[in-house]
Order: C-alpha cells, then sequence, then structure tokens
C-alpha cells in the first residue's frame, strides 16, 4: 500500500511543468473520526480544528463513524460543498467549478450508505472498504478546491482490515491553485 501510494505520489508531482506551482499532496493518518458529535477539519490549514469552530467558516469538512459534513449549507455558515467523481485522484488535474451540492435537509453533499459515495461495507470481512477509484471533490468553506481521497478506515491503515479500531480516517488531498488546477 505505502509503495503505491510514493508512486502516485511520485507520478502526480511530475505532472506540472517547471517554474510552474506545484499544488502539494497533503497525507492525513488516523484523523479520530469518533469524536462527538463531529471531527472537524480544515483543508485549507491541513489540521484538525476545535468543534469551537463548528459555527464558523474555519473548517471544511466534519467526520463522524463514516459521516462527512461539508461546510455549507445545513450543517456550516461557509461556502463550502461537494460532488463525487469516479475517476481516479491521481487522472483529475483540474476542478470541476460547478456541480457542488451543499449538506441540506434532504441529504449530504458526501452522501451516507454503502455504495453510495466513498465507501461499500463488505460483508464478507464485515469492514467499511473505500472504493477504488472514486474521489471527492470539494469545495472549501473559503471556496478553494481540492481533490481528496479516502485511503483508509482503521487506525494504522492495516491491509487486512477489519481491526478493532474503525473510524480513523487515512486520506490524502491537495488543494487547487489559483487557476483551479492540481
Amino acid at each position: 500500500m505505502l509503495k503505491i501510494l510514493l508512486l502516485a505520489l511520485a507520478l502526480i508531482g511530475n505532472a506540472f511543468a517547471p517554474g510552474t506551482a506545484e499544488p502539494q499532496i497533503i497525507l492525513i493518518k488516523d484523523l479520530n473520526a469518533n469524536a462527538k458529535p463531529f471531527q472537524y477539519f480544515s483543508l485549507v490549514k491541513g489540521k484538525e480544528v476545535s468543534a469551537d469552530s463548528a459555527k464558523t467558516a474555519g473548517w471544511d469538512l466534519a467526520f463522524s463513524k463514516t459521516t462527512i459534513l461539508v461546510n455549507g449549507g445545513s450543517s456550516g455558515p461557509g461556502n463550502g460543498g461537494a460532488q463525487m467523481s469516479e475517476k481516479r485522484f491521481d487522472t483529475i488535474t483540474e476542478a470541476p467549478q460547478q456541480g457542488y451540492k451543499t449538506d441540506n435537509e434532504n441529504g449530504n453533499a458526501i452522501a451516507g450508505g454503502s455504495g453510495n459515495s466513498w465507501y461499500t461495507y463488505d460483508m464478507g470481512i464485515h469492514a467499511i472498504v473505500p472504493i477504488p477509484g472514486r474521489t471527492i471533490l470539494v469545495k472549501t468553506a473559503s471556496g478553494q478546491f481540492a481533490k481528496m481521497e479516502i485511503i483508509n478506515y482503521y487506525k494504522g491503515a492495516p491491509e487486512n482490515v477489519p481491526t478493532e479500531e474503525s473510524s480513523y480516517f487515512t486520506f490524502r488531498y491537495v488543494l487547487a491553485d489559483d487557476n483551479g488546477k492540481f
């Protein structure tokens, strides 16, 4: 798994022409989504933020178990949104300017449930498994764009799932440059 991740990072890094601003791939390991009610995260800052920020534009995504909220619509005052892409993370080179959904009374921008967005529940091994080739495109609370791939849902990102400790997200993401390029 690590070799694949390093290879993907190298390939993405080589996709930019010399002299251009190269977006940085950020890897987050073991984000604890067991927090009550949510663990708030700022893609722009690259770190978890306090639950005190819940009513501000200081966060982009909020995690609780398999639920992911965006800071926009009914979940927060930001300009955030998301859309699911069935394109592989490393093949997406530009952020779409439109098509982002917000959380609302009819559902979340990042849908929940097995097979509905980023994961399936594997009945054979009783585990949450990220769907290969699914990328979450995010419009941050401040209106920037990002692409995100969830790599694992278990603490330590083990190759053999499940483990005792679930709801620990390992994911990678890239913020788009000013022109919307990754």
